[in-house]
């Protein structure tokens, strides 16, 4: 099982994104065109993968519990404007449970403590919105969402693919993966 200190570091994956991120992201607004245009490669590829190798097996089958619903969508990696987005999206939710002031570009370069609680929800959202995230979905989990029940859960739309994110528990273990879109275009059912 991956769990994280009472600081919460970052997963793998996160690093991954953060690292990613630091090679040249551009701003949330700036970006806007660049992120619309991110588009699933036409393939056989599944809709879904999980993107934390040390994920505990249990978050794995969260993240493709409804896999079979969505379009195809590249992995972490597979596409360095869309992992530059991943990392942009994640250290952006991240901000809303900043200990600090955020910075003019609305980053936390300090510490940052998400929980799973309702109290997240509205912070992450507005962090997300600031940034220029407007197709965000920021909620606790429902049992019908690809992650654990209770979790706090962020779906960002990217062009045709979902950036997803998660914390879950008071351990606050973190989450990141992409994901393709549902039937009716939209990361998350109403």
């Amino acid at each position: 099982m991956h769990t994280t200190s009472p600081k919460a570091r970052l997963a793998p994956a996160a690093l991954l994104l953060s690292m990613v991120a630091a090679c040249g992201a551009e701003s949330g607004r700036g970006a806007e065109s660049e992120r619309s245009a991110i588009r699933a490669p036409a393939s056989s590829a599944p809709p879904a993968v999980c993107a934390d190798p040390i994920n505990d097996p249990d978050h794995c089958a969260y993240e493709l519990k409804d896999s079979h619903l969505r379009t195809s969508a590249p992995r972490i990696g597979d596409s360095e404007a869309l992992d530059k987005t991943g990392a942009d999206v994640f250290n952006t939710a991240r901000s809303g449970g900043c200990l600090e002031e955020v910075d003019s570009t609305g980053m936390c370069h300090g510490e940052a403590v998400l929980e799973a609680t309702e109290e997240y929800v509205p912070l992450v959202q507005q962090a997300l919105a600031r940034r220029g995230y407007t197709d965000a979905v920021v909620r606790l989990g429902r049992p019908e969402d690809p992650t654990v029940p209770g979790a706090l859960l962020w779906a960002v739309r990217v062009g045709d693919v979902c950036v997803f994110g998660d914390i879950v528990g008071p351990e606050r273990r973190w989450h990141e993966w992409y994901a393709g879109l549902l039937p009716d275009g939209r990361c998350l059912t109403a």
